[in-house]
């Protein structure tokens, strides 16, 4: 098969071709144990799904390099195995060359559609994407249920975007964000009927065209808004928006109204000690680490955090992402699982907190009786702490 007949049959996996034909085969993204740098393995699909080569990021690399070498594979469980990565991106940053294995799984998932092999459950998504603007389904009109007793502002400098996550999964979530822009004397204004999916949980399926048409109409929305800031809720909807310079994510509005005074609190009672949950998602592309900025408002707050901040960067994913709640329900319960008892495992928190509402309501979804209740940033600020706005 010449270069022309690859680009022409497979499309998505050519892009990749630099990085197919350089990969080590090091196994840091198959079973990396670094305990100076607090690396504990990086996969969550080997560790609650299947140990498989054929599931980690060099697998995908090895599978998408058969492929394109026109070797006769077995596409069912090819398919079987590409839909099961989270997208978590910990096999891109461990990765001491630089390869793209989950961007690689991705043109996999995205080959794979193309010949119909995607999951039913994966295309059940990218349709209640395409029909009713959220992954789960619910009706389109729904979205800003939340907000129904919620004063906004027709003409305000700053755009609250909840994202489907807030707006279906964890709606308290949203809430808990607009009362705490409130307190700070912002005027907010939401998108209404005009708000759709920002297209991230069908591009992490690898439904690429669908996935820019998605973040071309939101984007197209906002083009037509008059505003200053526009402040996301949801981590894979910070990247969705990369391109708009006007974005900061909640975590980030907080830590600058912390730091500017716009927003005073004070702790309801006794400051409560948790433990936090990381996010894979605010670790991925050029986004800022809010995993960071998390533990930065927390401190701040004199809240106690079990283990302190943690040294690494490989996070292990909760389960949430990739479509894999989905596709593999079972497997991505035990990943949350596995995530809660690693946030127990240092003294029971009176709290767990996430800043992202996909794996908030995942993990909450996840609890076992006993286990401390599970909270976004807003969420647990607002129910922990006094508000103020400067001055009062």
């Amino acid at each position: 098969m010449t270069a022309t007949d690859k680009a022409s049959e497979l499309p998505h996996l050519t892009n990749y071709l630099k990085d197919l034909y350089h990969c080590s085969d090091c196994g840091y993204c198959v079973d990396a144990i670094w305990e100076e740098r607090d690396i504990d393995h990086i996969c969550a699909t080997l560790e609650s799904h299947s140990p498989g080569l054929s599931y980690s990021g060099q697998g995908y690399i090895k599978t998408a390099r058969a492929w394109v070498e026109g070797e006769d594979l077995p596409l069912a469980s090819v398919s079987e195995h590409a839909f099961t990565c989270t997208s978590c991106g910990n096999c891109e940053r461990i990765c001491p060359i630089g390869m793209r294995p989950m961007e690689i799984n991705r043109a996999l998932r995205s080959e794979l559609i193309a010949r119909d092999l995607a999951p039913e459950s994966a295309v059940a998504i990218q349709k209640n994407v395409l029909e009713q603007q959220n992954p789960a389904g619910a009706p389109r009109a729904a979205r800003y249920h939340w907000a129904q007793n919620i004063e906004t502002a027709e003409r305000a400098e700053l755009v609250y975007l909840p994202g489907c996550a807030s707006a279906y999964a964890r709606p308290q979530e949203a809430q808990a964000a607009m009362r705490l822009l409130q307190a700070a004397g912002v005027p907010v204004k939401i998108l209404g009927d005009s708000d759709s999916c920002c297209g991230a949980p069908l591009r992490e399926l690898g439904f690429s065209d669908d996935a820019a048409r998605q973040s071309e109409q939101l984007g197209a929305a906002l083009a037509k808004q008059s505003f200053n800031l526009l402040v996301t809720s949801g981590c894979e909807c910070a990247h969705a928006l990369a391109n708009e310079d006007r974005q900061t994510s909640f975590a980030g509005w907080l830590a600058s109204a912390l730091t500017e005074g716009k927003l005073q609190l004070a702790a309801r009672s006794s400051t409560p000690k948790v433990s936090c949950i990381e996010s894979c998602q605010a670790t991925l592309g050029a986004v800022p680490n809010d995993n960071q900025t998390l533990y930065d408002i927390l401190g701040r707050l004199g809240v106690t955090v079990n283990g302190g901040a943690p040294t690494s960067r490989f996070a292990m994913c909760c389960g949430a992402g990739g479509g894999a709640p989905a596709m593999h329900p079972q497997s991505s319960t035990e990943m949350a699982r596995a995530r809660m008892r690693e946030a127990t495992a240092k003294g029971q928190p009176d709290a767990i907190v996430s800043i992202d509402p996909r794996c908030v309501a995942h993990l909450d979804a996840a609890r076992s009786d006993g286990d401390p209740p599970v909270y976004g940033l807003a969420e647990f600020v607002d129910t922990h702490f006094h508000l103020s706005a400067e001055g009062n």
